[in-house]
């Protein structure tokens, strides 16, 4: 090909390019004047080539940036530089709006093919949106940050702090200045703090949200709530992240809390403490007023009758003076029957007041049982009743109370009289324990039906079971004798045994404790 013919088709084809290139290839004389300008500015600009030769674009620049452009371009020209400058500016567009231009400048005036100024124009409007966006998001991401109160911070595997978003409660050099891992932590938190560090640092966790106490530079302890995830693959990160939150505030408001919550069971368990015993001391009143109510009825009732007896012996020794013996013997006994009522309900009430003290000493247990049996000797001729006494040998003596284990044989022995048949017998039995003795006084009556055996021992107790021969009965005995026996530090009970009558046994220990 001749050298004319390729040149040619590299002019063409360099002429191509530029007509085709997406940026605008502008030529401009030292004093601004366009001398060139390629097709494309009517794609990037809208501009028909023709619209902007031999003028000066000046005023088609933004007013702001119009005077620092001009110099740009003067400065350049006037320094005769070799290298090409890159400036951006806003240029307006044909359709009015203004766009950001990317302009590159080369110096060709010495060159005899070109004498000008060579401007490339690149619309760089997206990319400058783009960077208007990333910094407005960049200053959104800075103001989140400096105006949150959580600490931001990133540390390396090494527990090195490489940011932090505010000033820690220790200075950064300060916190980086030991090798010792976390040293700021609590001594008694570390350990478990650590463990969380090099599970997450290993990738054996993700992420880890952990609670601690540290001391500050004034000595005072403060509780951090820390979250930590796993960032050192993030290129943006390149660490540790973690999200240090101050929770002392809150900690010490949930011990308030606590301690009210404390406070709060304990008052109410103070208050049910107190219900309770509110119930049992109405529970009490309400025996109490029973007893009272029982006790009234069975005085008016016990009472009663023996004075309606004593009136009339008394009206007939006044009538019938020849018949004075008998009607005395007959005035004894309503007045021993009244004083054994009032005996009883005076015990009764001694024992549950603690005005009846123990006196513990030696006590012949068999000369007790005879002496109280001679007290029943009339009682036992009315009735035809024979009396055995089986002892079962060896000492008699034991250390208790004579007068209350008198008045416990009393009772059971009189019991045993009341409810015997004529002509029957009554058994009294002692037998040995390893340290103590039992006493059983057993009769031949009819015995305590099963289901009344539960109330035997107690206060004012009437039950079905009636004496034999009319003889009172107070409700009284057994519940006397059961708290006496307590007193002795022994125990008392029924035994039932099927048509044998009735059997109560105590048992009395041989050297009770002082």
């Amino acid at each position: 090909m001749p050298l004319d013919s390729a040149l040619q088709s590299q002019l063409t084809n360099f002429r191509a390019l530029i007509e085709h290139s997406s940026d605008v290839i502008i030529i401009s004389d030292k004093d601004g004047i366009e001398r060139y300008v390629s097709p494309s500015v009517v794609r990037v600009l809208g501009y028909q080539p023709e619209e902007l030769l031999s003028r000066s674009q000046y005023l088609l620049h933004h007013p702001d940036d119009r005077d620092r452009v001009r110099k740009t371009f003067f400065d350049f020209v006037t320094s005769c530089c070799a290298t090409p400058i890159v400036f951006s500016f806003r240029f307006l567009h044909k359709n009015g709006t203004w766009r950001w231009i990317e302009a590159t400048a080369s110096n060709q005036l010495e060159n005899p093919l070109i004498q000008g100024i060579i401007l490339n124009f690149r619309d760089i409007s997206d990319r400058k949106e783009l960077e208007a966006q990333i910094e407005r998001n960049a200053e959104r991401f800075r103001a989140m940050i400096a105006n949150i109160a959580d600490f931001i911070q990133i540390f390396d595997k090494n527990g090195k702090l490489l940011f932090t978003s505010k000033p820690t409660i220790y200075p950064v050099e300060v916190i980086n200045q030991s090798d010792e891992l976390l040293w700021w932590v609590h001594p008694e938190d570390r350990p478990r703090v650590t463990e969380a560090f090099h599970k997450i640092v290993s990738g054996e966790i993700p992420e880890v949200k952990a609670e601690y106490r540290t001391i500050d530079e004034n000595g005072v302890m403060r509780y951090v709530e820390t979250y930590a995830s796993n960032q050192f693959d993030n290129e943006a990160v390149g660490g540790l992240l973690t999200n240090i939150r101050d929770i002392t505030e809150r900690k010490e408001f949930e011990e308030v809390l606590r301690q009210a919550k404390e406070k709060a069971e304990t008052d109410a368990r103070e208050i049910e403490r107190s219900n309770l015993e509110i119930r049992l001391k109405n529970r009490e009143l309400k025996k109490l007023n029973d007893e009272k109510n029982e006790l009234m009825q069975m005085v008016t009732h016990d009472l009663k009758n023996p004075l309606y007896n004593l009136q009339h012996e008394a009206r007939s020794i006044l009538a019938n003076p020849d018949e004075a013996v008998q009607h005395t013997a007959q005035v004894l006994r309503c007045a021993d029957k009244m004083l054994s009522l009032i005996t009883n309900f005076l015990s009764i009430h001694s024992i549950e007041s603690g005005r009846i003290l123990m006196h513990f000493e030696p006590v012949d247990l068999l000369e007790q049982i005879n002496r109280v049996v001679q007290l029943y000797e009339e009682a036992l001729r009315q009735k035809r009743l024979s009396v055995t006494i089986n002892w079962p040998g060896g000492p008699t003596a034991i250390r208790t109370d004579e007068n209350a284990v008198s008045q416990v044989l009393d009772n059971l022995v009189s019991n045993a009289i009341k409810y015997s048949p004529v002509g029957a017998s009554v058994s009294i039995d002692v037998t040995r324990a390893e340290e103590s003795l039992i006493i059983r006084v057993q009769d031949e009556g009819t015995g305590i039906p099963l289901d009344e055996a539960d109330k035997l021992f107690r206060k004012f107790s009437r039950l079905s079971t009636r004496p034999t021969a009319g003889e009172s009965s107070n409700g009284l005995g057994l519940a006397i004798a059961k708290k006496l026996v307590h007193l002795l530090q022994g125990d008392i009970w029924y035994e039932n045994h099927a048509g044998k009558g009735a059997t109560f046994a105590f048992e009395l220990p041989v050297n009770p404790s002082a």
